[in-house]
């Protein structure tokens, strides 16, 4: 796959995108509060009104405000819909069509999302994390691309130092700082580790990153190994984030499909696999 193809393929998923988009939250938080009740419902209200050629259900990852949830976004009205119960499904529809809804009206200027400047979960609760197409229509890939064929492994390492990226996990330890070390050492295997265990007691980050944006994930790991020079990536996911594993494993399948993971990857010599290893528990 080329630059052109992979614009080409974002260009005709969004223009597959209905006028209007109903996102409602599949992650774990809310699955827990029957958000998969309420997307069934959601769906059979668009058909059963003959809206199918207006509006697209889409089951999409974590918005955020799990506390709330299920949550019901109506793109692009901006509208927020709070624990949404599948019987009040029908009726957020047809608010769409003249009449009304019974569901709790959410606020997006509410100080959890205003207070916010989402940058690793910018598309999280956006696009469906089980469809690489919306990741490449909301522009994902063409940094992979960008750094394979225009920057040098050197640049990509002076880049992310100068951005000043640091760790996730609590240390804040500076990543261009680790990737040079790696990028120094002597030729030979090297490998990128994604460490999606986090075992602090109330802490989801990680989840929430692999259940709601794979694609993301898989994007920086090869970033990272082009970076370092390594060919052979591991993501460790604890048992316990069945759907982060299993959404993980529809990604990478999809970026194999497609040429982005694997051998001569965007037509180049760069080779990067990618496997996943769960934990014991």
């Amino acid at each position: 796959m080329d630059l052109p193809e992979l614009l080409e393929l974002g260009e005709k998923e969004r223009n597959n995108y209905k006028p209007i988009r109903v996102h409602c939250c599949t992650s774990t938080g809310c699955r827990a509060a029957n958000s998969l009740g309420v997307k069934k419902n959601l769906e059979g209200a668009v058909k059963e009104l003959g809206m199918s050629d207006r509006i697209q259900v889409v089951g999409v990852g974590c918005m955020g405000f799990c506390g709330n949830g299920p949550l019901v976004e109506i793109d692009p009205q901006d509208k927020l819909y709070e624990r949404v119960e599948p019987d009040q499904a029908a009726s957020i529809i047809d608010s769409l069509n003249g009449g009304t809804t019974t569901a709790q009206e959410g606020d997006f200027k509410h100080p959890f999302f205003s207070r916010q400047k989402r940058i690793v979960r910018e598309t999280s609760g956006k696009i469906d994390p089980e469809r690489i197409e919306e990741y490449i229509a909301a522009g994902g890939y063409q940094s992979l691309y960008k750094v394979i064929h225009d920057m040098t492994p050197a640049q990509v390492v002076e880049e992310i130092s100068k951005s000043g990226l640091r760790g996730r996990g609590g240390a804040g330890y500076p990543t261009g700082l680790k990737w040079a070390t790696v990028a120094k050492m002597p030729p030979g295997q090297k490998y990128v580790v994604c460490n999606g265990d986090e075992g602090d007691p109330g802490a989801f980050m990680d989840r929430s990153v692999l259940e709601s944006d794979p694609h993301r994930v898989l994007e920086g790991m090869a970033i990272a190994a082009y970076a370092v020079g390594a060919s052979e990536g591991f993501i460790y996911v604890r048992a316990e984030y069945p759907l982060a594993i299993e959404r993980l494993e529809i990604a990478i399948k999809q970026a194999k499909k497609l040429g982005i993971l694997g051998s001569q990857i965007f037509d180049s010599p760069f080779d990067f696999k990618v496997s996943i290893r769960i934990g014991a528990g």
